[in-house]
């Protein structure tokens, strides 16, 4: 199985749980900054957070990679999320996909991020393993 992890992160906290995820199901985690993929992906995990200086939305960036995705060529997408609460970031991800016509799976997941002296030591390390244990569920869900 062809299995991708495509984030942007502004402040780290998506990365870190992006790369947590690539670690627990051996793939690579990459900034949608520096895509180049352009094979077919049977999964494709997405991960962002709203910004408030994007008019609390997902940054421009995210919203641009998602409307660049070809249906007929991202199988499935599973959808994750950082936050200073938790946020809609997930279900704006899900709805441009499902704009293009793209499967996403009914789980996401999502957990708090820090952000200035909010939500200090998030991500930590309970919930990497929790992203982790995410990550490999949907794997092996796809898998069968």
């Amino acid at each position: 199985m062809n299995i991708h992890i495509a984030y942007y992160s502004a402040t780290g906290n998506t990365r870190k749980v992006a790369n947590r995820m690539a670690k627990a199901v051996s793939c690579k985690a990459e900034s949608i900054t520096s895509w180049k993929d352009s094979s077919t992906i049977d999964l494709l995990f997405l991960g962002a957070a709203v910004y408030a200086n994007h008019g609390h939305g997902l940054h421009a960036s995210m919203k641009a990679f998602i409307s660049g995705l070809d249906s007929k060529k991202v199988k499935a997408v599973a959808l994750f999320g950082t936050g200073f609460i938790h946020s809609d970031a997930i279900e704006r991800m899900r709805d441009l996909a499902h704009s293009r016509g793209i499967n996403v799976l009914g789980e996401s997941f999502f957990c708090l991020g820090r952000f200035a002296f909010f939500n200090l030591g998030h991500p930590n390390a309970k919930d990497l393993r929790e992203a982790e244990d995410y990550a490999k569920r949907i794997v092996t869900r796809m898998s069968t």
